[in-house]
């Protein structure tokens, strides 16, 4: 698709809203002219003027009236006084692209015209170095086109996945949290380790490429988790013992139990609102 006439604008430049930004960055004939940010930190906005060479606003209606792709980057708990903010200016032929958490499509819409086309993204952290996972829905009005505008825009930098909305919720709890559950591993593997003797670059080294190989081979493998799980188990041996005392204490449970409350409450976020 050929983007050099489209404006788009990112309302919000946090940590997840700059990793969309450089991800817009990497889209071919998407010019940084083109690109219209706005932010309440103004000296973050004079630095991503800097860094990236995009227009910086200090007015959210500015921006949506001279552009023509809204990207919503902002806390949930700001998103209702944003839309209240900016609905005047939105008309059936912008896109809004909404990536706040637990913030339902029929909540946007309800500020807007009910023809206006809005997607609703939920992308993770890991999209910061190329290996994001992005779960995305969109309203009826949305386009071919505009469709495909979003998978573009998260698969330079990660895998996109097309569902449902009433999945969201599980999505966020799964994949937006995930990589929290992991390094949280990696934390509680590296304590271990030092406790073994080993320093903390050691540690870190041992640990952290550790994960990294095993998550390539859950993705290179043609074998699933399980089957590779069973080919580095030996009968007897030391992983096999590590394994029944995960067996034995229910982690499997205590997975569910955190991941189900995490589900649980992206759905009280979202009644909140």
């Amino acid at each position: 698709m050929n983007y050099d006439k489209i404006k788009f604008g990112i309302i919000g430049c946090g940590n997840m809203g700059q990793i969309v930004l450089e991800s817009l960055l990497l889209i071919k004939n998407v010019l940084p002219e083109n690109i219209f940010v706005s932010d309440i930190d103004k000296k973050k906005l004079q630095l991503l003027n800097k860094k990236y060479f995009v227009q910086t606003l200090n007015c959210n209606k500015e921006l949506t009236n001279i552009t023509n792709i809204i990207i919503l980057a902002v806390k949930p708990q700001q998103i209702k006084l944003v839309l209240e903010e900016i609905r005047h200016f939105i008309n059936q032929e912008k896109l809004i692209v909404s990536i706040a958490a637990g913030v339902k499509m029929c909540f946007i819409e309800s500020f807007l015209n009910k023809k206006v086309s809005v997607i609703r993204c939920m992308p993770n952290l890991p999209l910061k170095v190329g290996f994001g996972l992005t779960a995305v829905c969109c309203n009826k009005n949305v386009s071919k086109k505009q469709n495909l505008f979003v998978k573009e825009l998260f698969s330079v930098r990660g895998k996109v996945i097309f569902i449902n909305e009433n999945k969201m919720d599980s999505i966020t709890a799964i994949s937006g949290s995930g990589p929290a559950y992991i390094f949280y591993i990696s934390e509680i593997m590296q304590q271990i380790a030092t406790k073994f003797g080993f320093n903390k670059k050691e540690a870190e080294l041992l640990v952290n490429q550790t994960i990294l190989g095993s998550a390539q081979m859950l993705n290179l493998s043609c074998f699933s988790a399980k089957e590779l799980k069973e080919a580095v188990t030996s009968k007897g041996g030391t992983t096999q013992q590590a394994l029944s005392v995960f067996y034995k204490n229910q982690l499997l449970k205590i997975f569910l139990k955190a991941i189900k409350s995490a589900k649980n409450r992206a759905k009280e976020l979202s009644k909140i609102l």
